[in-house]
């Protein structure tokens, strides 16, 4: 799938530790995303794929409004996994494994819906990742997922990396991160090689939630520090500039801090595509 992050080790089990916050941050893709997945999902009884399921907040909420539906998640990080099966404790319908998505397409197929709330931009290979979704599709499955719109588009992240640095950081290209699919020309012509067709994204303004409660700003400066572009700064500094940066993403947090809660503007794209 990805050698681009240790997410079988300490990124997964970072993530699986942080879980609640990136749920959070990313509610209202969520959202947006389950209605769009219970948009595309045929009537009758189905087998959907979730890929990059992270702690299964998507794949639970499928299993949960379609119970005719048989649910399988897949991540890479066998402490997500283990987390996602334990929230899933006495649910039958959903089932999480730890591996590599193209993998698992391979050998649990064929399925009417794969979906993924930003977990496939990622791929080293993504023409070859979504073919191999794509092979293990039935005719005329669905494809959805979630992706983020451009950098300037996301403070949340451009800002604090721009704070984590002292300066402004060029936007990320198209290597595998968070922004890989930004650009939705991009994306279409990965899709339509890939052998998914009338594919097309929605764009989707939500605000990201970095910080709630009592002490949000302390809540969001440690979620920002461990997860995002603004921690892969930091961590590349020297201890001095290190503390600079932390003091300048602990300014930039107050300032949007408004009754108990830490949240900037943020876009993302909602795509879904039909295999050819």
């Amino acid at each position: 799938m990805t050698a681009n992050r240790d997410w079988s080790g300490s990124s997964g089990d970072l993530w699986a530790r942080r879980w609640r916050d990136t749920d959070r941050a990313l509610r209202e893709v969520g959202a947006a995303l389950d209605s769009a997945v219970l948009d595309a999902a045929p009537n009758g009884p189905l087998a959907a794929l979730d890929v990059g399921c992270g702690p299964g907040t998507t794949a639970l909420a499928l299993a949960a409004a379609r119970p005719d539906a048989s649910v399988l998640g897949c991540d890479l990080s066998q402490a997500l996994v283990a987390l996602a099966r334990d929230r899933a404790a006495g649910i039958r319908n959903v089932q999480f494994v730890a591996s590599d998505a193209e993998q698992v397409a391979r050998e649990h197929g064929p399925f009417d819906l794969i979906y993924s709330r930003h977990g496939v931009m990622f791929f080293d290979n993504p023409v070859r990742a979504f073919a191999t979704l794509r092979n293990a599709a039935t005719g005329g499955g669905r494809l959805v997922f979630s992706c983020f719109q451009d950098w300037e588009l996301n403070p949340w992240a451009s800002e604090f990396a721009a704070a984590a640095a002292g300066e402004a950081i060029e936007a990320p290209g198209r290597e595998p991160g968070p922004f890989a699919f930004a650009d939705p020309q991009h994306v279409r012509r990965i899709l339509a090689s890939a052998g998914w067709m009338q594919a097309e994204p929605r764009a989707l303004s939500f605000i990201y939630v970095a910080g709630e409660g009592g002490s949000a700003v302390d809540d969001a400066l440690s979620f920002m520090v461990e997860l995002g572009p603004a921690s892969r700064l930091l961590e590349s500094r020297p201890l001095g500039e290190r503390e600079a940066g932390i003091e300048r993403m602990r300014q930039l947090i107050s300032s949007h801090e408004r009754g108990g809660r830490v949240a900037f503007p943020a876009a993302a794209w909602i795509w879904s595509a039909r295999a050819g």
